[in-house]
């Protein structure tokens, strides 16, 4: 739709666009001409057609507006992920999905080793440029249908829909492979990425809470298992 700011400026009618005027003009033709009534009741119609089509106009903007605001509450500044309030509502869609139609899916919950030392060591500009570079190799690796997260300092997550254990595994174990085997440049030294990986599956019965708390117990016993 077409903004108008004057008599002459454009609307849009059922036979495409055409200026305000023009179509005033279409709409009282049958009036006879020489009438103040008609010339007068025509202006108030070009007037009323160049309102509407502002106000329109500038409802899309605040509908813009609020689209970028609702973009930015869901996603995290640092990597540009989802973060944990964008996650929780991802997360509560593919349950909603999993009961109504029977879809299956995998959380897999992903923590840092040795952040903190990192952030101690370089300084926080430097940890937030490895979150970034986590970021990045989680989103680039998984597909669009799935959706990554940072959920919390140094803690993402994802959601593979439609996938299996099996393939989830596969998927994780290049993940795990690609996240661990990083490093990232900061002023003339590598970072070496380190990470810990947790997957459990869901299905119709499941509840975002217990899921959670089973892929940290899963990532946990991962992290203690490459300590020891």
């Amino acid at each position: 739709m077409t903004e108008i700011l004057n008599k002459g400026d454009l609307v849009a009618a059922s036979g495409g666009i055409v200026p305000a005027a023009v179509l005033a003009e279409e709409l009282t033709s049958d009036l006879p001409e020489d009438l103040a009534e008609a010339r007068s009741y025509r202006r108030l119609l070009e007037d009323a057609l160049s309102m509407a089509m502002e106000a329109r106009a500038e409802l899309a903007d605040a509908q813009r507006r609020v689209a970028v605001l609702e973009h930015q509450a869901r996603t995290d500044e640092v990597t540009g992920l989802l973060n944990r309030r964008g996650f929780e509502a991802a997360m509560e869609s593919a349950l909603a999905r999993t009961r109504r139609f029977g879809e299956k899916g995998v959380l897999v919950i992903v923590d840092l080793d040795g952040f903190k030392a990192v952030n101690d060591t370089h300084g926080h500009a430097a940890g937030d440029l490895v979150l970034s570079a986590v970021g990045s190799i989680l989103s680039r690796h998984t597909r669009d249908t799935d959706a990554v997260a940072r959920i919390g300092g140094d803690e993402f997550a994802i959601i593979l829909t439609e996938a299996t254990l099996d393939g989830a595994r596969k998927r994780v174990r290049c993940l795990d492979q690609l996240l661990n085997y990083a490093t990232v440049p900061w002023h003339g030294v590598q970072i070496p990425i380190r990470a810990s990986f947790g997957t459990v599956p869901y299905g119709p019965k499941d509840q975002a809470e217990t899921l959670f708390s089973r892929a940290d117990e899963a990532m946990y016993a991962r992290k203690r298992s490459r300590a020891s």
